[in-house]
């Protein structure tokens, strides 16, 4: 895939300075619901990648995969993201540490820059990602639970701390604590 792109040069002084001629962007997304409406509003693919911690070739293949919509380019071709692309990014890298896969966050990301209703294979993803949280979400409770009731008790025979080793240790965070 690295074939595809252009060397490395290219994320040089040349994609975060304006271009001339380039067409205004707005960001409705701006504080207090300023559009300023200017291309320096804009955001190179460095300057996006620094903010939100992910490399300039993360962010390139996430537009190949749809998961980013396409960015607006200046004559010169440099790619200029509007602020909101932000929130794209880290949205895809939320999903991507709940266990979503590259495909699935593609898949709602398209229902989601859209508006369309949801396909059932997306209402399919959305549903099973639903009950894997809703899961996790008791193993984090109860493993929320035993860690402060170990962290308030005091060193006894009949203390938590093996209670808590021995639930993680048995669950691993994969069997249902429905019953605990």
């Amino acid at each position: 895939m690295a074939a595809r792109h252009a060397p490395s040069t290219r994320t040089g002084s040349a994609e975060t300075a304006p271009k001339r001629g380039s067409r205004p962007t707005s960001d409705p997304a701006e504080p207090g619901g300023k559009s300023k409406g200017t291309e320096s509003d804009a955001l190179s693919i460095g300057e996006l990648a620094e903010q939100t911690n992910v490399s300039t070739r993360t962010i390139r293949y996430y537009e190949e995969l749809g998961i980013l919509p396409p960015p607006e380019r200046t004559t010169g071709g440099t790619r200029r993201y509007p602020r909101e692309y932000i929130f794209y990014v880290e949205g895809a890298r939320i999903l991507k540490q709940l266990g979503f896969g590259l495909d699935e966050i593609a898949e709602l990301g398209r229902f989601a820059l859209t508006g369309a209703s949801a396909s059932k294979r997306t209402q399919a993803i959305l549903q099973e990602k639903l009950s894997e949280l809703n899961h996790r979400i008791r193993v984090l409770n109860r493993l929320h639970d035993l860690v402060d009731e170990a962290a308030k008790s005091r060193k006894t025979a009949g203390s938590p701390a093996p209670t808590l080793l021995r639930w993680v240790s048995e669950e691993n965070g994969d069997a249902d604590l429905e019953a605990s």
